[in-house]
């Protein structure tokens, strides 16, 4: 038996994996403001619109295990309908119990970080954010920790409740509805929004629109 490296296999892999991607990805979005975008990178999302780049390998690899595994999970009849408020579309990913609005995500991170309830701050804005347009001071977030605790076995859920008060759900609105702001005058000074200024410190490290010299054109550091 001889086994040789087939690069031409993997490459059309990708390229699969990359339109299907792009395809199962685009009904949930409109020509609207998502409320990810005022959380995430405003320059990246200005990018997304008005001069988008291709979704790296790795980036459709990641999208593709957050979609399938949201497919695999939440019952179709469990599904929350997106929604609009103050102008901005939002998107729970399913409702618990009848009236708890639930986001699902998919996480290379280790167990460790549920359990001392290390979430990312990205987390915890959306969250936030859907908790204010619905209305509601809690929130369930249910957590597929694909490499587990980095010991067999590694797959494994685990699941947390966010209880808030109105104040820190209004803060953070405030918050996002200032970043609007400066989001929708980029689209109407047909600039985006400066490079770094409005993204988190790990933003930069992973994006396409880094390097790119008609883009950010950014030294990242290795």
């Amino acid at each position: 038996m001889n086994i040789v490296d087939y690069q031409e296999i993997a490459d059309e892999s990708y390229r699969w994996l990359i339109e299907n991607a792009r395809g199962i990805n685009e009904p949930a979005r409109t020509a609207g403001i998502h409320m990810t975008e005022l959380v995430y990178c405003l320059t990246s999302g200005y990018y997304d619109k008005i001069m988008p780049l291709p979704v790296t390998q790795e980036q459709a690899i990641l999208m593709a295990l957050g979609i399938g595994f949201e497919k695999s999970l939440i019952p179709e009849e469990k599904r929350a309908k997106p929604g609009t408020c103050e102008g901005v579309e939002y998107s729970p990913d399913f409702w618990f119990t009848g009236d708890l609005p639930s986001e699902l995500k998919t996480t290379r991170m280790s167990t460790k970080k549920t359990y001392t309830r290390d979430f990312p701050e990205s987390w915890i804005q959306q969250i936030k954010g859907y908790c204010y347009a619905e209305g509601k001071l809690e929130y369930g977030l249910s957590i597929v920790h694909m490499m587990g605790g980095y010991n067999p076995p590694f797959p494994k859920i685990l699941g947390v409740k966010f209880i808030f008060d109105q104040k820190e759900l209004q803060e953070n609105w405030d918050y996002l509805m200032w970043r609007k702001t400066v989001y929708i005058q980029g689209f109407a000074d047909q600039r985006a929004p400066t490079p770094t200024k409005w993204a988190m410190d790990w933003e930069c490290k992973y994006c396409r629109y880094a390097t790119s010299m008609i883009h950010c054109n950014l030294r990242i550091a290795k």
